[in-house]
């Protein structure tokens, strides 16, 4: 497995799993802690100063995202969530299988729920607590669609990015875990897979 220099900030220096991968570029700094096959792909910062940020397993964080905390609120961020490319994520609570779309952001003490997708662009405004299952879009963001109790997409989507730098890449070939088999991921109206 390629190693990754922790950056030490304040005597807190990341707990990153043994099976992590940290692209080059990326940033992790301070009192972070990123769980099992999760990755954080090039020029993303994840950066625990002010506060602790806590990453569950299989979660991807994209390129150029970021993931940032205030003094009164820590980050958090569940397991199978997909963060997209130069998503922000600052000082909020995203639960277990989201996707946080492209370029959108979500501001302190927001709270995602349970299998919820935040669109491109979409802009969570301070303290919103979005339901479980939900859609949001716009600026501010608003819930515009209840979708489905279903997680299968969404895992497979964070399932894909495990597989994609564990065996792709060559980072952990012989991985135990979950692997990506082609199912069905999140996608756009305008996209069949």
């Amino acid at each position: 497995m390629k190693t990754y220099k922790e950056t030490l900030f304040e005597g807190h220096t990341p707990k990153l799993h043994e099976k992590t991968y940290i692209a080059d570029g990326a940033r992790v700094v301070g009192d972070v802690t990123l769980g099992e096959y999760s990755s954080v792909w090039y020029n993303a910062v994840v950066r625990g100063d002010v506060n602790k940020i806590i990453i569950g397993r299989y979660v991807n964080v994209q390129d150029n995202a970021v993931i940032h905390v205030a003094d009164n609120y820590a980050a958090t961020v569940g397991d199978f969530v997909t963060v997209g490319h130069s998503a922000v994520l600052h000082a909020c609570q995203v639960e277990d299988h989201c996707l946080i779309g492209m370029g959108s952001v979500v501001l302190d003490g927001a709270v995602i729920g349970r299998g919820s997708i935040v669109a491109a662009g979409a802009v969570v405004s301070p303290r919103t607590q979005v339901p479980p299952f939900s859609l949001i879009a716009g600026v501010p963001g608003r819930v515009v669609k209840q979708l489905p109790e279903n997680l299968d997409s969404t895992h497979a989507q964070a399932i894909k990015y495990k597989t994609l730098w564990c065996e792709r890449y060559a980072i952990f070939p012989d991985n135990d875990g979950e692997k990506y088999h082609g199912e069905t991921i999140v996608v756009s109206s305008r996209e069949e897979k």
